[in-house]
């Protein structure tokens, strides 16, 4: 079953209902862009916050304006999306993989090898945290239920979203890079969110400046004369919802695509599909985090990841299929 929520505004600041879903549809026929729903997963109790995101094309990887790209964010080709697909709002939280955990029993790999890594505030790095796993935020403290879920590997993103399949009788899963990158971008062909300059980024959970950690230090090659309220974590949906409706598609914490990680987009999907080779060790995240300076804030912006790591900058959200 489906419930449909009436779409908010763009561009403001939003929270999610403390109530039932206000509308109901019975097929994905209900669905058209723009609409906010989520699917019932047992009486009372449904899966994530979704929005339609249309279909359309546009060009995956670095534009020619921007000089900073390396050769893995390019050729820029062209991606078309055929049919429209939906995509979670905001990255799934420690909520909501709690109860993923709860009802299934599910261990994650961080628990099955007893470690994560941590952000140490005396060195400003990340080290091996001992006994952290999703429970834990990004000083291996306990994390808040509104946070985004870290220290999850791929194998622990891929089991929530095949959870939720097997829940809702609907196909969930990680988006495709080129998915990823189509919500982010919403249509612009600036380097980044907000524009072709590094300066005067918009609001997001990025490594200001202004904003000191616990002890007093202050990030190196940080954003100057920017502050975003948060040094680390914030809650998802602590700032303006984007274009099509999603939150912290920029800045809070990376995110796990489906993808196989490749040096380059030579010979890459043209279709959207996520680009993967069966049994691949590593896989694609994307989008900057809370700990990134404005480099790692351009829209064609990714990195290779281990697909057994898990940190406190890396996190997910979920895509289905319509």
């Amino acid at each position: 079953m489906l419930v449909l929520l009436l779409p908010a505004g763009c561009g403001r600041r939003e929270r999610a209902p403390a109530i039932a879903p206000a509308m109901s549809a019975t097929s994905d026929g209900d669905l058209v862009p723009g609409r906010i729903f989520a699917d019932r997963l047992a009486p009372g109790w449904y899966g994530p916050d979704l929005v339609v995101i249309p279909a359309g094309d546009f060009d995956l990887g670095a534009s020619k304006r921007d000089k900073q790209a390396p050769d893995s964010e390019k050729p820029a080709h062209r991606v078309v999306f055929a049919q429209p697909f939906a995509l979670a709002r905001t990255e799934t939280t420690v909520a909501q993989f709690a109860e993923f955990v709860r009802r299934s029993g599910y261990v994650s790999l961080a628990e099955r090898r007893g470690y994560s890594e941590v952000f140490d505030l005396a060195s400003g790095r990340l080290v091996r945290g001992v006994g952290v796993d999703w429970r834990h935020d990004h000083l291996g403290k306990p994390a808040r239920p509104e946070q985004p879920v870290v220290h999850v590997a791929y194998a622990d993103a891929h089991a929530y979203t095949r959870w939720l399949s097997e829940r809702s009788g609907r196909r969930y899963r990680l988006p495709s890079e080129a998915e990823w990158e189509y919500v982010l971008r919403a249509g612009g062909e600036s380097v980044y969110p907000w524009g072709d300059k590094p300066k005067h980024p918009r609001q997001g959970n990025l490594a200001g400046d202004r904003d000191r950690f616990p002890n007093g230090r202050n990030w190196r090659n940080a954003i100057t004369n920017y502050a975003d309220g948060h040094w680390a974590l914030a809650p998802v949906r602590s700032y303006a919802s984007e274009p099509f409706g999603t939150f912290d598609m920029l800045g809070n914490v990376s995110e796990w695509v489906e993808d196989c990680w490749h040096e380059n987009y030579r010979r890459a999907p043209a279709d959207g599909d996520a680009w993967v080779n069966p049994g691949c060790r590593q896989r694609v995240q994307r989008g900057s985090a809370w700990l990134s300076s404005v480099d790692q804030s351009r829209m064609s912006f990714r990195l290779p990841a281990d697909a057994d790591r898990s940190n406190p900058r890396l996190g997910f959200r979920v895509a289905r299929e319509l």
